[in-house]
């Protein structure tokens, strides 16, 4: 964890890689594999994989959480770490069927929201701000535009609400893609500074100022 800390702080080479001043990822991974130590195994792959879905490589991304599920599968993971797998999987499914429009990664998402329904109604406070970006991304893909202003809009406010900064500074990045699409420039501009702060809030300056580098605009 305290590796996955550095990188989203900028304090390591490669934010895409669990190497630096706390840990080496390749040498224990191997270690933890080979034992078939389950959990140690799940949370390298789960930490991986969010890395790379907030930094940009969508494919490392849902190579990773591919991994990552496998674990579980076979291993079994707790609920939550779960729940968060499955909204990790819908959002970087959603992102790839957007980016190529294969049916494969819509089939992902329509699980992980249906899963996410569930967790939603047991525990709204930890889930619903994740089941309303999953939808927004959704209604996004679908081209229905005036339920996706409102999810995001939605998801950005409940995550707020319930103390998920992190997951709100995620809402306002997406939401600012969204609406730049929509040729919404000053919004999505507005987003995006928003996204900037609470990632800087958050204490990830390495993804705030990867946003800010990467910044569409």
């Amino acid at each position: 964890w305290r590796q996955t800390v550095l990188n989203l702080s900028g304090r390591s080479d490669d934010p895409l890689k669990l190497v630096g001043e706390a840990m080496d990822e390749d040498p224990f991974l191997d270690d933890t594999l080979e034992c078939r130590c389950g959990t140690p195994s799940f949370i390298i792959f789960h930490n991986s994989s969010w890395l790379a879905y907030l930094f940009g490589n969508y494919k490392l991304a849902s190579i990773l959480a591919n991994k990552g599920q496998a674990v579980a599968d076979l291993s079994g993971v707790h609920t939550y770490a779960n729940a968060n797998l499955v909204f990790l999987r819908g959002l970087i499914s959603l992102m790839l069927a957007r980016n190529s429009n294969q049916a494969t990664y819509r089939s992902i998402a329509d699980v992980s929201i249906e899963k996410m329904e569930s967790y939603s109604g047991h525990a709204p406070s930890n889930f619903q701000h994740k089941l309303l970006l999953l939808q927004a991304e959704y209604a996004y893909l679908l081209g229905a535009s005036k339920d996706a202003a409102m999810k995001y809009d939605m998801a950005i406010s409940k995550a707020g609400e319930n103390g998920f900064i992190q997951e709100q500074a995620m809402a306002c990045e997406l939401a600012g893609l969204f609406f730049l699409s929509q040729g919404n420039a000053p919004h999505a501009s507005y987003l995006y500074g928003q996204a900037h702060d609470k990632y800087l809030q958050w204490g990830a300056r390495g993804k705030a100022d990867h946003l800010r580098l990467n910044c569409p605009f």
